[in-house]
């Protein structure tokens, strides 16, 4: 049996009361996993509330009673396991007041009516204040224009237009994979000054189709949408349209559509800014596409569609898995087992008794905390990385509603709180308790602790494979990933010049040993000359032979041969020198982990974990590891650089784009084999090196320190 708080000690103001709801307010049954609920729709004030059945009988037995006292003692005549405490009646009646619900003949009940609505209002008015990040200014009624446009796009609400989403989704999508490098590398400029037109004109574009496609599944499913305004985000205007009356849709899937909608929308409209952007010349409208799919689809999918913050992923979450208020009941259980677990008080009823929705909502406050929290401090870095000042802003502005007011809250409730009123030093205590213990275990006690450092895959025994004589690739004649002997030919290459030259010059030897024969039969004055000129014709005639031999190019050592893209210059004519692969030897692997100066000092050489990009699955181990002792500026590789796709700075110079922007050490390991994971020379990878175990308390600042230092330079 389900425990239940009856008594409310602000219950003697309304009990003797005589109310009932006002003529022509609808209610609607809806059903949630097999249980009904019911909506209290007012037409006029646009207010909804969902209520359980046994609320729903009481709402009922109000027009026969005489009295609210009346109703509540039918209500537990009737069902008394599921009828409502005087505490809820008393939120429920205060909130149907509160929307101009209710009616009364008497002064005195609209009196301690009153009284209820202003104790609710003094707690919206602190929910409003808590979240003046997000406030809401209403600007005009939409309805009519939509009533009116209606026709035109409510064919968009059938399997015609869904298959016509899909098809642009998947036309865009296409195009973002083709392009994602410049893509992902233009966003790092997204909020630089000359930009912010751009993009704020783009969110603008993309918010307001995205509040009209809500508005027009609401209304083409028969609903109002009686208000459209500017709501501030985060201090930045961002528009909005009040499509809350598909709460009363009694149908699921007409919810869910109007919960998808405006990301569909925006999507679609990302999908067509994708495929403007990646065909397009640079140009403002480049420009402008780019912004507006950047806006579309990063404000879709890291807002709208997670269902850990309370926009349209969450209610669509709510409607999939049938579970009304999700966010208010995953907080009220957990407020009701710290009451119950920690301070030993009776919460009143259990907010549910299934073990499976106990567990959900646990999960789903904690999920949803974490994540608006990490949020939060992404968007402050990404601000503050281009607007210092703006940072420190929200930077202030988030302290005190993360750091400041939460921790209040818990002192206000700890020290006045009327339900701890006989338990209130051993409350105090047990908090004390666990606080100290936290920090205890944070400060003091040792923990693993690594720093990681990127670095290139290198075998020990490997060497170029470049053409000694230019010519034109014809022939490969070993695949690449072959394995290959000392000799063996890999590419055969022609040059048309050098063996026209040979042949000049076979010719020319051949008329001076014929001048030379003759000279000697006649005693003539001229051989010593003629001698000289044959032994320079020779000279030319083998460095010629040695260079046509040279375009059959042979593997220097015994390995594997590799030249992926050696295919693409087929011919081609290539130079003297020009790299055409590698062959490497089959065993031993070094690795070699570019270490910043500020980690340096903390190295230990002990065995090391490795993971290599593309086998990200398997642990590798790094051991005889070797720190070289003086600092470099050059990369051992381009593929370090973040012009190579590694996360080094690096200065754009004659190097190629491999000379960093900062000193680093060179740490060297070797790797050893395993069946599991095959190294591959050239591979980028991630070395974990063990440091001395030290408190996450110590570990935190440390990092925290580092990150100022680099991003701030504090």
């Amino acid at each position: 049996m389900k425990q239940r708080t009856v008594f409310d000690e602000s219950w003697y103001r309304i009990s003797r009361s005589h109310v009932r709801l006002l003529p022509g307010v609808e209610m609607i049954r809806q059903m949630f996993r097999g249980e009904p609920w019911y909506v209290v729709c007012d037409k006029l004030g646009h207010r909804f509330f969902r209520v359980r059945p046994a609320a729903y009988r009481f709402i009922c037995y109000l027009e026969d009673a005489e009295t609210v006292e009346d109703a509540w003692q039918r209500a537990l005549d009737v069902d008394p396991h599921n009828a409502p405490g005087q505490g809820e009646v008393v939120q429920l009646l205060s909130q149907l007041y509160q929307s101009g619900l209710l009616r009364s003949d008497q002064v005195a009940d609209i009196d301690a009516l009153e009284h209820a609505q202003k104790t609710e209002e003094a707690q919206k008015r602190k929910q409003r204040l808590s979240s003046f990040m997000f406030l809401k200014i209403p600007l005009f009624n939409p309805d009519p224009l939509l009533r009116r446009t209606l026709p035109l796009f409510a064919w968009l609400f059938t399997p015609f237009g869904a298959l016509l989403w899909l098809v642009v989704f998947l036309w865009g999508f296409q195009a973002l994979i083709e392009n994602w490098s410049d893509f992902a590398d233009q966003s790092g400029s997204i909020l630089s000054l000359p930009n912010l037109p751009y993009l704020y004109l783009s969110l603008a574009i993309t918010k307001i189709l995205h509040e009209f496609g809500h508005s027009y599944a609401c209304r083409r499913y028969g609903r109002e949408v009686p208000e459209m305004g500017v709501m501030l985000l985060v201090f930045n205007p961002i528009p909005y349209m009040d499509a809350s009356s598909c709460y009363a849709f009694a149908r699921k899937y007409q919810r869910v559509i109007v919960g998808i909608a405006g990301m569909a929308v925006e999507l679609f409209i990302a999908a067509i800014a994708l495929k403007i952007w990646a065909e397009g010349a640079d140009g403002i409208t480049t420009r402008i596409a780019y912004n507006v799919a950047f806006a579309a689809s990063v404000g879709a999918l890291l807002f709208n569609l997670n269902p850990l913050l309370r926009f349209d992923g969450y209610h669509i979450l709510c409607d999939l898995m049938e579970t009304p208020n999700l966010q208010g009941r995953s907080k009220t259980l957990m407020t009701w087992l710290v009451n119950k677990k920690i301070f030993k008080i009776d919460p009143g009823p259990i907010p549910t008794t299934i073990r499976r929705e106990q567990v959900g909502f646990v999960t789903y406050f904690i999920a949803s905390w974490i994540y608006r929290f990490l949020l939060l401090i992404s968007i402050l870095i990404f601000v503050s990385q281009q607007f210092l000042a703006v940072g420190v802003i929200l930077a202030l502005i988030f302290g005190v509603m993360w750091v400041l007011i939460p921790p209040l809250k818990g002192l206000k409730y700890l020290f006045f709180s009327p339900k701890l009123m006989n338990r209130r030093m051993q409350a105090i205590g047990m908090v004390a308790s666990v606080l100290g213990l936290i920090f205890a275990f944070l400060a003091l006690v040792p923990m693993p602790y690594h720093f990681r450092s990127e670095g290139i895959v290198k075998s020990e025994e490997f060497q170029n494979v470049y053409t000694r004589s230019p010519g034109k690739i014809v022939e490969l004649v070993t695949p690449s990933g072959s394995v290959v002997e000392v000799g063996q030919v890999l590419v055969k290459l022609i040059n048309y010049e050098l063996e026209q030259e040979a042949e000049i010059v076979r010719i020319q030897r051949e008329r001076v040993e014929l001048l030379i024969r003759q000279d000697r039969s006649e005693e003539g004055t001229a051989l010593a000359g003629l001698k000289s000129q044959l032994q320079a014709l020779d000279s030319r005639e083998a460095s010629l032979t040695e260079q046509l031999e040279n375009l059959e190019v042979r593997a220097p050592v015994a390995g594997r041969w590799v030249a992926n893209d050696l295919h693409e210059v087929m011919g081609v004519v290539l130079p003297r020198g020009q790299t055409l692969g590698i062959v490497r030897a089959e065993t031993g692997y070094v690795f070699t982990a570019v270490v910043h100066q500020r980690d340096a000092g903390r190295l230990s050489l002990a065995d090391s974990e490795l993971k290599i990009h593309g086998q990200d699955g398997e642990t590798l181990t790094l051991s005889e590891i070797d720190a070289i002792p003086a600092s470099q500026q050059n990369l051992p590789s381009p593929a370090l650089g973040v012009t190579g796709g590694g996360s080094a700075g690096v200065a754009m110079d004659q190097q190629g784009g491999s000379s960093a922007t900062e000193p680093y050490f060179q740490v060297r390991g070797e790797i050893e084999a395993s069946e599991d994971a095959i190294p591959q020379h050239g591979q980028r990878g991630i070395a974990r090196f063990p440091l001395t175990k030290t408190p996450l308390l110590k570990q935190w600042t440390h990092a925290l320190r580092q990150f100022f230092q680099k991003e701030y330079q504090l």
